[in-house]
């Protein structure tokens, strides 16, 4: 059994990596963690919680659904499905990665302007 850790240790988010009926092996869940601390440290300071999970595609191939919950209610989600299980991870890692980005800039453009730093008008 793994011993609890404080926030204070351990800034990065919580990440569960899971298969639905599919086994996800070390290479993959090390990857798909690696990736999605990557982008968090990125976008924003901390989450509260990451899960990827990856299953079978009707299709033959795999499916990757990743949700990212970042506090607030800020609930970001996307999903992809490929032939193979890690483009599947990075294609849903990269409609997270846009979501995050909008966020972010829209966080930005919505603080007000301050007007000594414009100058005279």
């Amino acid at each position: 059994m793994e011993p609890q850790r404080d926030a204070e240790d351990d800034p990065a988010p919580p990440i569960t990596v899971s298969g639905h009926q599919v086994d996800v092996g070390e290479r993959l869940r090390d990857h798909a963690i690696r990736e999605i601390r990557d982008v968090a440290a990125k976008y924003f300071g901390g989450a509260e919680g990451v899960a990827v999970t990856f299953s079978r595609s009707g299709k033959g191939g795999f499916g990757c659904s990743i949700r990212i919950h970042a506090g607030r209610g800020l609930h970001f989600e996307g999903e992809a499905e490929n032939g193979d299980a890690y483009l599947a991870f990075n294609q849903a890692l990269e409609r997270v990665a846009k979501q995050l980005r909008r966020r972010k800039r829209a966080l930005k453009e919505d603080k007000p302007v301050n007007p000594a730093k414009e100058g005279p008008a």
